[in-house]
């Protein structure tokens, strides 16, 4: 408990999977959450139910213009940022040859730049932090790679390309930070494949059921099935907390043993 106590958190990609597990968990470790997502009535409610640390901030991560104005909520009602989770992402089933500049395009505006507007953003109002002086005070990103952006799939073109692209700007943003003396540590999850809304989708694109696609590709992971949310929670979970205070940089594979295959 209290692993990241008093520390404000901003997830998006929140009121489902992976993000609301995390909102959940974070919360319970005794942080204030803003929840981020584009979905108005159901983020709200959620909101709701999880409790009075908990907000909800329509976002749309494509936009530069809404990031700013969800950083803006997050200081006005919190008073500082501790942590951003940049949990949200799309993906869809298209090769190279399937692939249109549009699709490509609707990809990397919500994987690639998304990603980017989160963290040029929150480490401009991490610099800013009432207690920002204080060595002892750490802030973290925390950005949501895949295993398809290590080790490719011909299947999602796009979206392995907008991953792979994740974990370099993870770095690059990590060098940053530590070269200009930020107290700020800049690392990502790289997930296997997990059971949430994005994989029933997936299953539902490739015409098989959720039972089909769970027994398909479980034997691709040598731990012998597929990941549950609350497997990636509690990565960025450690990524977020003083825990990990010597890490930065890096990319952490929670993938059931996936990319050593």
């Amino acid at each position: 408990m209290n692993r990241v106590k008093d520390k404000v958190v901003l997830i998006t990609g929140a009121t489902q999977g992976i993000g609301e597990a995390a909102a959940a968990l974070f919360l319970e470790e005794g942080a204030k959450v803003v929840l981020c997502a584009r979905s108005e009535k159901t983020g709200a409610a959620l909101a709701h139910e999880l409790g009075e640390n908990c907000r909800f901030c329509k976002l749309d991560v494509s936009s530069y213009e809404n990031w700013q104005k969800c950083i803006d909520y997050t200081l006005n009602e919190f008073g500082k940022l501790d942590v951003l989770i940049n949990n949200a992402g799309i993906s869809v089933v298209e090769t190279i040859a399937d692939t249109t500049p549009e699709s490509y395009d609707a990809i990397i505006d919500v994987n690639q730049k998304g990603v980017f507007y989160g963290m040029k953003l929150a480490i401009e109002a991490m610099k800013n932090n009432p207690a920002a002086a204080d060595r002892n005070t750490k802030c973290a990103i925390v950005n949501t790679a895949s295993i398809d952006g290590v080790v490719g799939d011909p299947l999602y073109f796009s979206y392995c390309a907008s991953k792979a692209a994740v974990e370099a700007m993870t770095r690059c943003a990590a060098i940053y930070c530590g070269q200009n003396r930020l107290n700020i540590r800049v690392n990502a999850v790289a997930p296997g494949y997990i059971m949430t809304p994005m994989a029933r989708q997936d299953a539902e694109e490739k015409g098989m059921t959720v039972e089909e696609y769970e027994r398909e590709m479980a034997v691709s992971h040598p731990i012998g099935h597929l990941g549950r949310p609350e497997d990636i929670a509690y990565a960025y979970l450690y990524l977020a907390s003083d825990e990990a205070s010597f890490v930065t940089g890096t990319t952490l594979a929670v993938d059931g043993g996936y990319t050593i295959i």
